[in-house]
């Protein structure tokens, strides 16, 4: 007999610890016979640069939190950790990690990258609220992966600690989006997991006449992806 919940499948997702948006924006994204259950990723340290490392790096010892239950992927909902990762040790994480989930670990800048792929974007915008530091990194990431950062903008956080992305919402995306100069970018890529930005995105995509698609929005269509489905569709106002 088919289950009476996750019919459909059962995806696992990772959310930094003090990020309110990933679960909100995915249950919106999910059909209503998908389940998702949640592993807030945690680390004690208040530099937001080891904090954001630790979440991946020991995503293996988190996962064990799951005791065996089954998934059908995991969504590694938090973007900058993987630009500021050496891949070797990206790599390594992810390997154990699947072994202990028995599950493919999807991050978010590698589903982005495979949705950009799919439109055939390789000039891109990047926006992010990151500060200075990590947009450095997100750049040179992007360009390591074959991608042309024709353009770049950024969300004001006025703080050096990502823990204060949790407090926008997509208006502030949006008074950064609106006068920002695309060019002859193919795509706008809404970089992190931590600002809303679903209200917006066919908002942003009207205005540029490009494709604008963000971390929860790529997470979530390559996760049902294992599923044979395609997210849910909602009026996001």
């Amino acid at each position: 007999m088919p289950p009476d919940y996750a019919r459909a499948g059962r995806l696992g997702l990772g959310t930094p610890q003090a990020n309110p948006t990933v679960e909100a924006e995915i249950r919106r994204l999910l059909p209503f016979d998908v389940d998702y259950v949640t592993l807030r990723l945690t680390s004690p340290s208040p530099d937001p640069i080891t904090r954001l490392k630790a979440y991946l790096t020991e995503l293996p010892q988190h996962a064990k939190q799951f005791a065996g239950m089954k998934i059908d992927a995991f969504l590694f909902a938090c973007t900058a950790t993987s630009y500021l990762l050496d891949p070797a040790t990206e790599r390594r994480a992810i390997q154990d990690a699947e072994a202990v989930l028995g599950a493919p670990v999807i991050t978010a800048p590698a589903a982005l990258i495979t949705q950009l792929q799919a439109i055939g974007a390789h000039r891109i915008a990047l926006v992010s609220p990151y500060p200075a530091f990590i947009m450095t990194s997100a750049i040179h990431w992007w360009v390591a992966h074959g991608f042309d950062v024709v353009h770049q903008g950024g969300i004001d956080i006025h703080s050096n600690d990502t823990v204060q992305i949790y407090g926008l919402q997509s208006a502030d995306a949006w008074a950064a989006l609106r006068n920002l100069k695309v060019g002859h970018a193919d795509a706008v890529v809404l970089s992190g997991t931590g600002m809303p930005s679903l209200p917006l995105i066919d908002r942003a995509s009207a205005h540029f006449g490009v494709p604008v698609i963000s971390s929860n929005l790529a997470l979530a269509r390559e996760g049902l992806k294992r599923l044979g489905l395609r997210p849910a569709q909602h009026d996001w106002h």
